[in-house]
């Protein structure tokens, strides 16, 4: 097959390009960090700009069997990728998010694909990066699925959770290990809440079924994990692998908030369980994940022992954590 690959030069975008190739297909990224290193050299590169649509343009001079968008992040990303595309592509994988789901009212996890049609949107949604980001994403979904039913335009939607893996540029996971492995105790708030994550390549291999599965056009499917986990025991798995006896603290929101904790410590503690249903992929495309230990253990291994980028930004606020878990524990004494 000739597949594109929209944003292929970076995490899982890249593993997907790697993993589409070592299977015989004939793969090209576009991207604004094209050319780039680490990718197989039989695998094309073209560097362009996803906003600007001539630069799309320019990739639809050919047909392809698959287009797969991990870079389009607001309706009028999707917009312009249904004018270039349309009659250009056998399928169009757009990369949404669960974030999405954040969005609506009345919905309760686990999140089903259904709820987008179903349920409307909150009113009065934060002003923040993340609502930003979800609703981009939401509204790409509806000029999509909006082409799909008008113009036929063959789009199917994956709307994975928080992705894990080596090469993960947003450190979230990361800022998690570091904590364990300074030996330090780790703050969690809210450290019953659970959670569906999904491994780099694990989303790689989602993506090929897709292409080269049955027909999954004008459809969306939630991908994930097979295992669904709490944050308390996702630490403590991680400091496992780690070989730490990690000392954990849970106090309340209000105490830590009086205290000026900065919650951007504890990425993953979300105010409630987020979990993706991942039934219809199951059913559907035969979905299946990678055990959580062996990938958990690949991903912490290549952060000690291959990364050489900057600690997360929250890993600038440590020694007030630890300030705050001595004052915790006199506290308690």
């Amino acid at each position: 097959m000739d597949i594109l690959i929209l944003g292929g030069t970076s995490f899982f975008g890249k593993e997907t390009a790697r993993l589409l190739a070592e299977n015989g297909h004939h793969v090209t990224v576009f991207s604004r960090r094209a050319p780039a290193d680490g990718l197989p050299l039989d695998v094309a590169q073209s560097r362009g700009d996803r906003t600007v649509e001539a630069d799309l343009v320019r990739m639809s001079t050919r047909t392809w069997d698959a287009v797969i968008d991990n870079i389009c992040f607001s309706a009028e990303d999707a917009e312009k990728a249904v004018r270039v595309f349309s009659g250009r592509t056998g399928l169009y994988v757009f990369t949404s998010s669960a974030s999405v789901y954040s969005l609506l009212q009345g919905a309760s996890s686990p999140f089903r694909e259904v709820q987008i049609e179903a349920l409307p949107l909150k009113d009065g949604l934060k002003d923040t990066p993340y609502y930003k980001y979800a609703r981009g994403k939401y509204e790409a979904e509806r000029v999509y699925l909006s082409a799909a039913r008008e113009k036929r335009f063959p789009v199917a939607i994956v709307r994975p959770p928080v992705v894990i893996g080596p090469g993960d540029p947003t450190l979230r996971a990361y800022s998690y290990w570091l904590r364990l492995g300074d030996g330090g105790p780790l703050i969690l708030p809210n450290p019953a809440v659970s959670a569906r994550y999904v491994f780099s390549r694990d989303l790689a291999r989602a993506f090929e079924l897709l292409v080269t599965g049955g027909d999954a056009r004008g459809q969306a499917f939630n991908i994930g994990d097979s295992a669904v986990i709490s944050l308390q025991d996702f630490v403590k798995l991680s400091a496992r692998i780690l070989h730490k006896e990690p000392e954990l603290l849970f106090p309340d929101h209000g105490w830590l908030k009086a205290a000026g904790f900065d919650f951007a410590a504890s990425p993953f503690s979300g105010a409630a369980d987020f979990v993706v249903d991942i039934s219809k992929a199951e059913k559907i495309l035969s979905w299946r994940s990678s055990e959580m230990h062996a990938w958990l253990e690949e991903t912490i291994g290549w952060f000690f022992l291959k990364y050489i980028g900057p600690m997360p930004g929250n890993y600038a606020s440590r020694q007030k954590e630890l300030e705050l878990a001595r004052k915790l524990k006199a506290e308690r004494i």
